[in-house]
């Protein structure tokens, strides 16, 4: 027996792309319906057997689902919250944003506190984007964060971590403000850091690309990354990025030192410290 009728994707990206093809190939729901801004990408989502059908406008789709994944870029999220708010407050809901306060507090501040909503992040996807880059089994095995509050429904959740595990994915819980606070160390500051050094290649053109090598490429991947989802990732959860900063500036000073002086030992030290730390992370 399908948990839901029909589930509603409003975003047919990678994530949003990847989610639909999973619901339809573990036969998680019946129906999965799609949206996206540009109809060309609906049309080929439909043509590719990502999603059964598709609506033109947001408002017929959110009327008829019995579920709803926003899979959108967080700056247009209020637009859908008042959607929602308008058209069918009761409905369940998630996003799949990598900023988890802002979008919680717009959902309360449009929809109300006792909205059928809780957030969501899987921690998948890629440094590509569209809909031409979404991959099955994207979240398999994979962890996914949902963020509760207080005023959170215990049947949503429980849905909600239902969909995920489904899905293939392993579940865990935090508030927002812890999500945004770790998160902003191991995701959102890895990408900061790498679209500043990709800055100074730019700006030092005279270094031909042929002397570039794996490591290089391997360290800024993700500079690759949607420059527009990140500068919202970015401001949206600047506070927590700017006090993970201060930590690397501290840090990158210490061992900036440790070469200047020429300290052989306390730099081979604190190499092997953190190589250490890197192996243990797997």
């Amino acid at each position: 027996m399908f948990e839901f009728k029909k589930i509603g994707v409003i975003g047919i990206g990678v994530i949003g792309g990847s989610i639909c093809i999973d619901l339809k190939k573990k036969k998680i729901v019946e129906k999965v319906i799609g949206y996206s801004r540009k109809l060309e990408t609906m049309e080929k989502a439909l043509r590719n057997g990502i999603i059964d059908y598709y609506y033109k406008k947001p408002e017929d789709l959110i009327k008829d689902v019995d579920f709803l994944i926003l899979a959108t870029p967080i700056n247009v999220m209020n637009l859908y919250f008042q959607l929602i708010k308008n058209i069918n407050p009761k409905i369940f809901f998630t996003d799949v944003a990598s900023v988890k306060k802002i979008v919680c507090e717009q959902v309360r501040k449009i929809i109300g506190e006792n909205s059928n909503f809780i957030g969501s992040h899987p921690i998948s996807g890629s440094e590509k984007s569209g809909i031409n880059n979404i991959k099955e089994g994207l979240f398999e095995n994979k962890t996914v964060v949902i963020t509760p509050t207080e005023k959170t429904n215990e049947i949503v959740k429980e849905k909600v971590k239902k969909l995920w595990t489904n899905l293939g994915s392993k579940v865990f819980e935090m508030t927002p403000e812890q999500h945004d606070k770790i998160f902003a160390f191991t995701s959102h500051l890895p990408h900061f850091l790498v679209y500043s050094l990709l800055s100074v290649g730019h700006r030092n053109r005279k270094i031909s690309k042929e002397y570039f090598g794996s490591g290089f490429f391997d360290t800024t991947r993700i500079g690759k990354s949607n420059p527009e989802l990140w500068t919202d990732i970015f401001l949206y959860n600047k506070k927590n990025i700017l006090f993970w900063t201060k930590k690397f500036e501290k840090e990158f000073k210490k061992v900036k030192k440790f070469l200047e002086n020429d300290d052989k030992r306390k730099l081979e030290k604190f190499l092997t410290k953190v190589k250490k730390y890197r192996e243990n992370l797997e």
